[in-house]
């Protein structure tokens, strides 16, 4: 392994090489990339599908990164497997193809038959991978300080969050026995639907570095011309795509996080999914907010997208309301003019990001994953059916009576019963006005004319309100002792008729002597 220093020469060598600081191509850029290995592969992967921050010809290029990196030698691939295997391999496949089907980031795919004549596909991991990213991280990271990247790009999107992002997913990603339990739960979540599969898993021949799964051959889901030929409908496929990945998302809680072209294919009437390695869970109260937040959205209610991002994410700082207000209303006015139908989600999307790091205000990392996923997934319905709107099926799929499950709405009748009928009747501006009391963002807004004048009557009017309020409690609680009838009162009730009186006379005093300095002023 090299040291921080001699990686870091490393990477200046590199884009010395592709001379990206005059002539940043996209093929140099993406070349470079590649050669410098899978944490800047992961940064290439991510930005690939940002064509609002890089042009769209540089996100063509990078998107290459997902399928199409420099495979390991052959020999090396043997090394790996044999001390997972503990040198059996041999005995566990009669093959393996030399040539990989696929090669990523992280690892790569060939194919193989088993001993017992079962056609496989070996993911194996590349290498030392773990101990490279974590330096890459470290150099990044210091990188970001020393030019103040941050400042420069923070309107756009935080560069460290993207990067500790990236390596937690590749973390995961880097151990296979968990990405075999993602490729198992989500085949018993879609078993019962008619038009997905996804492969078996053969647990047997699988380590933390080495899967072993069920092939599946396939029409690519862009091989256009080939799905034309056996006379599938591209509307359909799109259509069925788009409902079951909502499905994924908002009915099951857990999706594929990385629903790009390479990982999908098509056979036998079914979408076929593949590579688990980036997988997103959603609890319950999760898959509600959003679910609330899309209705909301759909309303126009801008008071309440404010109150659920906030109950949904984490807060950097102080929060200033009117400015996320105002920030949510600029996002939603922007499609309102708009048929939903017309309405680019991805557009959408990136705003409402963007809106969010604006506001200083970070969503929940399986949140941002299903943001990031339906990115991705629109970009491969806009390929593969471009009459196909997402937002469209989102609308339909998102119903206010599907937030409401039989025992909440029982609950919910109790509760109204309860509260009794008034509540029904009370004003959606007085609500709004609670709920702004309720989350600390009210404000008062008030022109003051000669202002001192008026900032006197004000602290008038205040002492006259405090005076006000200690009279009355002071009269109530002399009056209730003595109504009390004894003709003994206790001693208790002279030490509170000398403290209220000594109380009020102080407080006139106060307000004669504030008087008289406001006079002098």
């Amino acid at each position: 392994m090299l040291s921080g220093k001699d990686r870091l020469l490393e990477i200046v060598r590199i884009i010395k090489k592709y001379d990206l600081i005059k002539h940043a191509t996209p093929q140099n850029l993406r070349l470079a990339i590649e050669e410098a290995g899978p944490t800047f592969i992961k940064l290439g992967q991510i930005l690939a599908s940002r064509d609002d921050v890089i042009p769209k010809e540089y996100c063509d290029e990078l998107a290459l990164l997902r399928n199409q990196v420099k495979p390991m030698p052959y020999e090396k691939v043997l090394e790996i497997l044999d001390r997972e295997y503990e040198g059996k391999t041999s005995e566990i496949f009669a093959s393996i193809e030399k040539e990989p089907i696929g090669s990523a980031s992280i690892a790569e795919v060939h194919k193989a038959v088993l001993t017992s004549g079962q056609e496989v596909v070996i993911k194996i991991q590349r290498d030392n991978i773990y101990e490279l990213m974590a330096m890459d991280v470290r150099l990044l990271k210091k990188i970001i300080d020393i030019l103040k990247i941050e400042k420069i790009f923070n309107s756009v999107f935080n560069f460290k969050d993207i990067i500790d992002e990236m390596f937690e997913t590749a973390k995961e990603e880097m151990n296979f026995l968990i990405e075999a339990s993602h490729t198992e739960e989500f085949y018993e979540k879609n078993k019962d639907i008619l038009y997905i599969r996804s492969p078996k898993v053969y647990r047997e021949c699988t380590t933390s570095k080495s899967l072993v799964m069920e092939y599946m051959d396939g029409i690519r889901i862009n091989d256009f011309a080939t799905l034309e030929k056996y006379g599938y409908d591209r509307d359909e496929i799109g259509k069925k795509l788009a409902a079951n990945y909502l499905k994924q998302a908002l009915d099951d809680g857990y999706f594929h996080a990385d629903p790009h072209m390479e990982n999908l294919k098509i056979k036998d009437g079914k979408i076929i999914y593949l590579d688990f390695g980036m997988m997103g869970r959603l609890s319950k109260r999760d898959r509600e907010l959003l679910s609330k937040c899309i209705i909301a959205i759909l309303n126009d209610d801008v008071t309440e997208v404010s109150h659920i991002l906030l109950a949904f994410g984490k807060t950097r700082g102080n929060i200033d309301h009117m400015t996320l207000k105002n920030d949510i209303t600029r996002v939603l006015n922007k499609n309102k003019s708009q048929d939903i139908s017309d309405i680019d989600i991805k557009d959408f999307m990136n705003d409402f990001l963007a809106m969010l790091s604006n506001n200083h205000i970070s969503l929940p990392k399986d949140v941002t994953m299903l943001m990031r996923g339906i990115i991705v997934l629109e970009g491969v319905l806009r390929s593969v059916s471009p009459s196909i709107n997402l937002m469209q099926i989102l609308s339909t799929h998102i119903k206010p009576g599907n937030l409401f499950d039989g025992d909440k709405a029982k609950k919910f009748v109790q509760k109204a019963a309860q509260s009794g009928t008034d509540l029904v009747y009370l004003p959606n501006e007085m609500l709004s006005f609670l709920k702004g009391v309720n989350s600390g963002e009210l404000r008062f807004n008030i022109e003051l004319n000669d202002s001192k004048h008026q900032m006197r009557n004000l602290e008038q009017l205040v002492h006259l309100c405090m005076i006000t309020i200690l009279d009355v409690a002071y009269i109530l609680g002399t009056s209730l002792i003595v109504m009390q009838g004894n003709d003994d009162l206790p001693f208790i009730f002279y030490i509170y008729l000398v403290f209220g009186g000594i109380c009020t006379v102080w407080i006139f005093y106060k307000m004669f002597t504030s008087k008289i300095r406001n006079r002098r002023k």
